[in-house]
Order: structure tokens, then C-alpha cells, then sequence
């Protein structure tokens, strides 16, 4: 029989321009607002001087926390908290990429609740909803706009793991989506942005967590990345392409709301925490390698994935494994990732990384096919080190 739910309660205003609407939306919820952003990027490509122009024009007080960085600390999130509370704050706006829209989430979350943040680590575990949260994302990928999760690092911890908190309460209220916004970045950001939404889609369409709604979101998110993503790295003005590109990314966030990730996203996080690669881009290194030993566990749908993704796939290739794995590596090279890592790493830390992959549990569960230490063992070394 059939079940699910479905709670992804974020209102979204989405299209060029509709940055410029931000006075009047955060008017609904409060005259003093807190911008939590990062220490450059948004005051240098003027975004955050509109939104400061148009809360100003509403009548509504502007504090300032810029000092968000790649891959939030504790530290940091505990600091725009304390500002967030000493200056009376009624309302958070989220400006910038993944990072800083899970830093805002955090604030909320030490705005409402008793420290410390490590109570708060895992599933479900926040008591109070946290302040009306506007997330107003810069680059196409994390879907956190859309999202119940924050990703937050632990400098005090060894090799400073990154923890995650699931939970309804830190959904934001209102998302707003202008892919005009994303017009400045990078060919490296697009593409590493891109590919983490594109595993997020994928990730949730093979999650045994899947069910139809999801897997309808999921696999269009799948084909517009497919045809959006690489029009996007050869022509980064195509305005066209990032609207197509920013819509793809809300909806993988839609879709791992909905059943979260596989294990390919915990494998990911410790070449972002330990090696330093961007979210995406880790996600990317992996996916082949990934894909080859779990296509066992349902051939069907990464075929399906294939054939949405690449439109020239021919049929021998799409119901091959390592065919199936080529096209999609070839693909993430179309669409911006390197050919090679540049890193050097020895295989000892490949096992470690190994063996605490197999502690998240809930991970390897919904994953296509449970894999063994040896194959997860063999992914990394087939990523980092042939």
C-alpha cells in the first residue's frame, strides 16, 4: 500500500527581480532583522546593498552578522546568536550560498533555544521553532532554502566533523529565489553548486526512502540539470540556463526534505572537513565510483537517472554498469568538474574515513545497495588515489 507525508512549509517567490521585494515580505514579520551573510561576496556584488536599500524603505531596522564562513563553526553560529539576542532582533534574512543559509538556521535555532548547540545534533531534537527565517540564496545547489537540515563544523572536535541537525522546526518561512543573483558566479561555483544539486536529486530518486511525489520532484530536477547545467558552464550570462539551473536546486532541496540523502553525501563530507574540496565537488569525485558499486542494488532506476540526465545515452550504455558510470563522469566534466583531484592523501586515511561511514547507519540503509567496507574502501581509492 501506498503512504507518505509530505511538510515542506517554506513559501517561495521566485524569478528576476524578485530580490527587490524583500522590504515588504519581511515587514510581514517583524521592523528588526538580522542579515546573516558572508565577509565579502554579497557586499561586493552589490546584493546586500539592495536588500539593506529595501528593508530601510519599509521602515525596518538592518543589523549586519558578515562573518559566515565556508563550512559555518560552532563558534561562529553561537556569535550571530548572541548578536541576534543582545540587539533584540524579531526576524533572520539569509543571503549567500549553503553555508550561510545553515549558519542562519543555527542562529535561530541558539535564539530560541538553551545552549549548547551539540543538544541539537542529529533528528528532531530542537524544542522551540526558531525566529521567521528569509533565506535568500546566491548560488543553484544546496537547496537549503527548502530544507529541514543545517550542516554546522565542529572546530573542537578531531579532524573538525561536521554535524547535522534534521528537523522541522528550522524550516525558513519564506524563500526568496533570483537567479539573477547567481549571474556573478564562478565557472568553479556554478559547476560545484550544480553537481551537489544534482546529487541530491539523484540521491533522493534512489533513497529506499522514495516514493512517488519525491521520485516525480527528484527526477525533474535530474533532467533540467542535465540539459541546464553545461549551457550554464559555456555561457555564464545565459540568464535562461541559471533561472533553469536555481529551480533545479530548489527542487533536489525539495526532494531530500522529503527522504533525505544516501550514503554518497556522508562519504562526501569528509574530503570537505578533512582535504578541503567544496561540497559539491566532493560529492562529484565520488559519484562514478559510487555509481559503479551500487547500480546492483536497482538497475532500473539509474538507468532511469541516465536517461534523464543524458538524452544521447544509447541503450547499451544505459543498462551497463560501468557504461552508465562513464556517461555520468563524462558528464560532470561537461558540466565543470576537474579531470584530476591535485591532492595527495594516504591510504590510512582512506580506511579511517571508511570506517566512520559505517557508523551512519540510517545512511546505509536507505542507500541502493548496502555496501561492504571493502567496496566503500574501494570508492575512495579509486577517486583519490588512481
Amino acid at each position: 500500500m501506498l503512504e507518505f507525508g509530505f511538510y515542506i512549509p517554506t513559501k517561495i517567490h521566485f524569478g528576476q527581480g524578485k530580490v527587490e521585494e524583500i522590504g515588504k515580505i519581511t515587514g510581514a514579520y517583524g521592523k528588526r532583522a538580522l542579515v546573516v551573510t558572508g565577509k565579502s561576496s554579497a557586499k561586493k556584488f552589490g546584493f546586500l546593498q539592495v536588500i539593506q536599500e529595501k528593508l530601510k524603505k519599509e521602515g525596518i531596522e538592518v543589523l549586519l552578522f558578515q562573518q559566515v564562513e565556508p563550512n559555518p563553526s560552532v563558534d561562529t553560529v553561537s556569535k550571530g546568536a548572541h548578536l541576534f539576542k543582545e540587539e533584540k532582533c524579531d526576524t533572520i534574512i539569509a543571503l549567500g550560498g549553503g553555508s550561510c543559509l545553515d549558519a542562519a538556521k543555527v542562529i535561530g535555532i541558539l535564539a530560541k533555544n538553551p545552549d549548547p548547540l551539540e543538544h541539537y545534533f542529529g533528528k528532531n531534537k530542537v524544542k522551540e521553532e526558531i525566529p521567521p527565517l528569509i533565506a535568500i540564496p546566491t548560488t543553484s545547489g544546496t537547496g537549503s532554502e527548502v530544507t529541514p537540515y543545517a550542516v554546522i563544523t565542529d572546530t573542537e572536535k578531531e579532524n573538525h566533523p561536521k554535524k547535522i541537525i534534521a528537523d522541522p522546526h528550522i524550516f525558513p518561512r519564506e524563500a526568496i529565489l533570483d537567479p539573477a543573483l547567481t549571474i556573478s558566479l564562478t565557472p568553479s561555483l556554478t559547476s560545484d553548486t550544480g553537481i551537489d544539486a544534482l546529487s541530491h536529486a539523484v540521491e533522493s530518486y534512489l533513497s529506499k526512502k522514495a516514493f512517488p511525489l519525491s521520485e516525480t520532484i527528484a527526477l525533474e530536477a535530474i533532467r533540467t540539470i542535465g540539459e541546464y547545467l553545461p549551457r550554464t558552464i559555456n555561457n555564464l550570462e545565459d540568464m535562461e540556463a541559471r533561472s533553469y539551473l536555481m529551480y533545479a536546486a530548489t527542487l533536489g532541496g525539495m526532494a531530500i526534505a522529503l527522504t533525505g540523502a544516501t550514503i554518497l553525501h556522508a562519504m562526501g563530507y569528509p574530503l570537505t572537513s578533512n582535504l578541503g574540496f567544496p561540497h559539491g565537488r566532493a560529492n562529484g569525485i565520488l559519484f562514478p565510483w559510487f555509481w559503479e558499486k551500487s547500480f546492483p542494488g536497482n538497475p532500473e532506476k539509474f538507468s532511469k537517472i541516465i536517461v534523464n540526465l543524458d538524452k544521447r545515452a544509447k541503450e547499451y550504455q544505459i543498462k551497463d554498469t560501468r557504461e552508465s558510470a562513464l556517461l555520468l563522469k563524462k558528464f560532470l566534466h561537461r558540466s565543470g568538474l576537474p579531470e584530476s583531484t591535485d591532492i595527495k592523501i594516504e591510504e590510512k586515511s582512506l580506511v579511517s574515513f571508511t570506517h566512520e561511514i559505517l557508523k551512519n547507519k540510517e545512511k546505509m540503509l536507505v542507500s541502493p545497495k548496502q555496501l561492504s567496507f571493502e567496496e566503500i574502501l574501494d570508492i575512495y581509492k579509486k577517486a583519490l588515489l588512481a
